[in-house]
């Protein structure tokens, strides 16, 4: 016995190391590592309008009305710019809307027309406008690391139509 823990002993110091049976089954874990994009902040900075659209026009004395049955230029369509790793798709459900996909919002407006003028209803649309910062993460295996990497994105999102007449 002792004769065995002599050669132990002196292959410890020559080879520096000793295998353990049981690491010699062991199998090796290789972990990639991924880059990964994350909302750290949303802000409303303010709101934008839209051009102005003509909507019907009528001669007084009359009460004139425009509404979404009456109206065909009512699709408005949210937007996104700057820049955007995190996917638009990503950003426009943290604010619960869709980006780039036009949808109809209904109207209505109307003005009274004096004796023998003629107006013509304008309108436009009001967005909400957002800005969304994004910081980029290096995940391997459970460690998810953040950098000093960020991206900015505007939104623009719908939220009401404005307006007003125009004599014609």
């Amino acid at each position: 016995m002792k004769k065995i823990i002599q050669v132990l002993l002196a292959s410890i110091l020559v080879f520096g190391t000793v295998i353990s049976p049981s690491f010699i089954n062991a199998k090796a874990i290789i972990y990639n590592t991924e880059t990964v994009w994350k909302i750290s902040s949303k802000k409303k900075t303010g709101t934008s309008t839209g051009p102005w659209r003509n909507g019907p026009s009528g001669k007084g004395p009359a009460t004139l009305n425009i509404n979404q049955s009456k109206t065909k230029d009512i699709n408005v369509t949210s937007s996104i710019s700057g820049s955007f790793p995190i996917g638009k798709k990503a950003i426009g459900s943290s604010l619960n809307i869709t980006i780039g996909e036009s949808k109809t919002y209904g109207t209505s407006y109307s003005v009274n027309i004096p004796s023998g003028k003629k107006y013509q209803i304008i309108y436009r649309p009001v967005y909400n406008v957002y800005t969304v910062k994004q910081r980029k993460y290096y995940r391997t295996g459970g460690i998810t690391e953040a950098t000093n990497t960020y991206s900015t994105a505007t939104v623009k999102s719908f939220n009401h139509w404005e307006y007003s007449w125009k004599k014609i």
